[in-house]
């Protein structure tokens, strides 16, 4: 009996010293995207396995404004954003400061603009935008994609002849198909959409040239969330290395990355293997005058109450 009881206490003494080893849960990362073409290496990520190559459990949560996507951002729901506008970013950061940190910019690195465009109808009369004086010019929701508008008519006219309205983009080409509005300014693929159903034409193809932002046009950015740098700091490089992964397989394999789009997009097929896109850039190679320059622009516009140091935000 008393050896029993001494077997039992040793025991207890070596479960006390030498504890069951329990498996720690995994965690999985909540990715927050929308289902936009920026969004292309979360998608390839996700298909050709390399969260899972980094040791990754991830959950893809899908978004449908870069508001909602920002707002879960900045508030922990999810640990990162990938991706969605640099403007959205930049409103979180003037509102509440210290939310997030960029570690992936969609853009591009010259003074060129694949992806926005500029749209009439197809038999117009307007041929440049210095006719656009006194017409219906319509835009996205939100004071960046007002300010972007103005912006670019600035440097032609006055944009106080112009009369600018709020779209959605689902409306945006039966709009202009209705003659309610004369003209719009938007990302790809509406142009192309306008285009292809007989609705409308190119008037300009790249706009943004004419803000003269030299060291490049930002348009998107992933991002983490400050919750998750500070809670889990091994795993953001583990993201990344998995996004930057998936940018280099985009650009050594645009086809087969292209067939992604149709199944996190919806792009029409033909739509999806015929949008133009710009590249993806690590911040390591980003000119982060760029993205200031830009923020500048819209700021001057009024599209921001409060002055941004931009350069700030990046993770590195």
């Amino acid at each position: 009996m008393k050896r029993l009881v001494c077997l039992v206490v040793l025991g207890l003494l070596l479960s006390l010293y030498f504890p069951p080893r329990v498996e720690a849960k995994e965690r999985v990362v909540r990715i927050g995207y929308l289902p936009l073409v920026m969004s292309l290496p979360t998608f390839v990520a996700a298909e050709k396995g390399f969260f899972a190559q980094e040791g990754l459990k991830v959950e893809l949560v899908r978004f449908q404004s870069g508001t909602t996507v920002i707002d879960a951002l900045v508030a922990g729901r999810i640990d990162a954003n990938c991706g969605s506008a640099i403007t959205g970013h930049w409103f979180a950061e003037q509102n509440v400061t210290g939310r997030f940190k960029i570690f992936y910019v969609y853009g591009t690195d010259s003074l060129v603009d694949n992806t926005f465009v500029v749209v009439v109808k197809k038999d117009s009369p307007i041929k440049d935008m210095k006719d656009l004086k006194g017409k219906k010019v319509a835009h996205f929701p939100g004071a960046t994609s007002l300010a972007l508008a103005k912006a670019i008519i600035r440097t032609q006219i006055d944009p106080e002849g112009v009369t600018f309205t709020e779209v959605p983009p689902p409306n945006i080409v039966p709009a202009l198909a209705a003659g309610q509005i004369d003209a719009f300014f938007t990302p790809e693929p509406f142009g192309m959409m306008a285009v292809s159903r007989g609705v409308g034409r190119y008037l300009v193809k790249s706009p943004l040239i004419f803000l003269n932002l030299k060291k490049g046009i930002p348009g998107g950015a992933f991002s983490f969330s400050a919750k998750f740098l500070k809670k889990y700091p091994e795993l953001p490089p583990k993201v990344r290395a998995a996004i930057e992964k998936a940018g280099d397989f985009i650009e050594a394999h645009e086809k087969e990355a292209r067939g992604y789009l149709a199944k996190y997009t919806q792009l029409p097929p033909p739509v999806a293997t015929r949008i133009p896109f710009e590249k993806w850039i690590r911040i390591r190679d980003l000119d982060k005058e760029a993205p200031q320059f830009y923020f500048n622009v819209l700021y001057k516009e009024g599209a921001y109450k409060k002055k941004i140091d931009t350069t700030k935000l990046y993770y590195e």
